[in-house]
């Protein structure tokens, strides 16, 4: 463990105490703080006894905001450390990751760890452009990608966001994607390559379809439509001239994979993928409401959120 840096407030949103806090106190230095913030009383992480440095609090049903994007407007306000890491509870990682991306923090301004969707099921049709061609482009920077913190693994301090910590704990409470609004509160993000992290995702086609439909409305209210119109001339060419694009698409996304250093053989569902693109895109124009993380919500295509309902996990 890195023996001298600033102290580090780690926002963790969970329902459970499982692996990934067990790591992440691992982690923790003598002045940090693990903030895991839970939504009700009822949660089973509530009820939990933490270990020293560690603080479980109880953020409150979302009103007109993700659940996640609340945890965090609690967890901030409550924050007693200049340094911030925001993570999640769906990867795997070891004892020294909280060091590694606070020193690329530290050397580099925001920083931010680069997730890769993986999974199996009907998820294997888009894993190449949903998640290894995503993670490739905001691992490079390229495009509206560039710039990206992903709330899963990214950190930053206060003088380094442009609006104050209490504006945007206030701004956390009215969006669906803490990720979307935390890249706009600051002025560039650095990827850290060498923590490229996959994230598994479930494969089943309800799971997956409410993934895709989140992702897509997230980009589509909060960027505009027309770079989904990209999909039909890009899936036309793949249905006019199969025998070309097939093999060149594959190959060009096995880079992409091998660049991440990922094998999996999922990358042989790119052509495929594509096809389905313009279908993804449209679901994403068309459908409002979809679940995530045991909630239901209607995203508008005026920003708001509405949350529509819970299902107890």
């Amino acid at each position: 463990m890195m023996s001298e840096r600033d102290p580090v407030s780690v926002l963790l949103p969970t329902v459970e105490w499982g692996d990934a806090c067990e790591a992440l106190v691992a982690g923790l230095g003598p002045d940090d703080e693990l903030l895991v913030i839970c939504d009700t009383p009822v949660d089973p992480v509530a009820g939990h006894d933490p270990p020293d440095g560690v603080e479980v609090l109880v953020a409150g049903e979302p009103e007109g905001c993700s659940g996640k994007a609340n945890a965090l407007a609690y967890g901030m306000e409550r924050a007693e450390n200049d340094r911030f890491v925001w993570t999640d509870d769906d990867f795997e990682r070891d004892a020294e990751w909280i060091d590694r991306l606070v020193a690329a923090g530290e050397d580099h301004g925001p920083a931010s760890a680069v997730p890769v969707f993986v999974g199996d099921g009907w998820w294997r049709l888009v894993e190449a452009w949903f998640g290894a061609l995503f993670a490739f482009l905001m691992c490079f920077q390229v495009g509206s990608v560039a710039d990206t913190a992903w709330g899963g693994g990214v950190t930053f301090t206060r003088s380094e966001l442009t609006v104050s910590v209490p504006a945007l704990a206030d701004e956390l409470r009215e969006v669906l994607s803490d990720d979307y609004l935390l890249t706009q509160r600051l002025p560039g993000v650095h990827p850290v390559r060498s923590l490229v992290t996959p994230v598994t995702v479930p494969g089943e086609f309800e799971r997956v379809s409410n993934r895709l439909v989140r992702f897509v409305r997230i980009v589509g209210v909060n960027e505009g439509w027309r770079w989904s119109l990209l999909s039909v001339p890009l899936a036309a060419a793949g249905v006019c001239f199969p025998l070309t694009v097939a093999p060149l698409l594959t190959v060009a996304i096995a880079g992409v994979y091998a660049r991440l250093g990922l094998r999996r053989v999922n990358v042989l569902f790119a052509y495929p993928g594509l096809l389905l693109l313009p279908v993804v895109t449209l679901a994403g124009r068309v459908v409002t409401e979809f679940e995530w993380a045991g909630r239901r919500y209607r995203f508008a295509e005026d920003g708001r959120v509405e949350v529509l309902g819970r299902e107890r996990r």
